[in-house]
């Protein structure tokens, strides 16, 4: 019984795996819109077929909401940049059209989703607050994790881009964090963050980090600094509240 819960699990996997491979491929060959919407339906089934659809709708709109918080602060920094793109158990992209001027300048649009993010698992945990739904209790601890994680100061996390404009060095802790979450969790996919983790140390030392990019004021570090912990700590506040009201 065992084995065949194994191989029947593995087929729909693969089965998954598959009709995401096409839809992205397909949706490559889409307007921005059209792939925009052709990547969120499908992040939506394949999430309805996964946690029901009650859920995939709240988790779908909590990973537009992050997206859509990079695309504004793009827009506001002066850059443009495509719609969000989605693909399943992955979350959201958008892709830049003109790389930042500065390391300042990232960190305002890697800003920009994370701040979105908090807002929206506030705007969940008011509801709840309100309404006592489950449901949207557990938006907003998922909303907090996702954001949360988003933050470990590593690439290709927000995270690591916004601490670039503090200081590289902090590349370091995130480093330890995503190596030490993945001994934690075995997770495929944490491990990967850690490579890319690993790969950008490799790349950023010696004057990569000491060139012009990174070359801010005072008064600009600290600003990155106070959306950077503020977010950390009202993130961590609330998912330790949520802790408790999930018990």
């Amino acid at each position: 019984m065992a084995l065949w819960k194994v191989v029947h699990l593995g087929n729909k996997l693969i089965r998954r795996a598959g009709i995401c491979l096409v839809a992205v491929a397909a949706a490559l060959g889409l307007g921005e819109a059209a792939a925009m919407a052709a990547t969120m339906l499908l992040s939506l089934a394949v999430y309805a077929l996964a946690f029901g659809w009650k859920f995939a709708v709240g988790l779908t709109v909590l990973l537009l909401v992050h997206e859509l918080g990079h695309f504004a602060a793009a827009r506001i920094v002066g850059l443009r940049s495509s719609t969000p793109v989605f693909v399943p158990f992955l979350g959201a992209v958008i892709r830049l059209r003109q790389p930042p001027i500065n390391a300042k300048m990232e960190a305002n649009i890697a800003v920009g989703g994370p701040a979105a993010g908090t807002l929206s698992a506030l705007v969940c945990l008011v509801f709840f607050l309100w309404t006592d739904s489950t449901l949207m209790l557990v938006l907003a601890y998922t909303a907090c994790l996702i954001n949360l994680f988003n933050l470990i100061p590593c690439a290709p996390l927000d995270g690591g881009k916004i601490v670039a404009a503090i200081s590289p060095r902090m590349w370091w802790l995130g480093s330890l964090a995503a190596g030490a979450l993945f001994f934690y969790t075995r997770n495929l996919f944490i491990l990967v963050i850690f490579a890319f983790s690993l790969i950008q140390l490799w790349q950023g030392g010696g004057e990569e980090v000491t060139g012009r990019y990174y070359r801010l004021g005072l008064g600009q570090r600290i600003k990155v600094a106070l959306w950077y912990f503020g977010l950390v700590g009202v993130l961590g506040v609330s998912t330790v509240y949520l802790v408790e009201l999930l018990r």
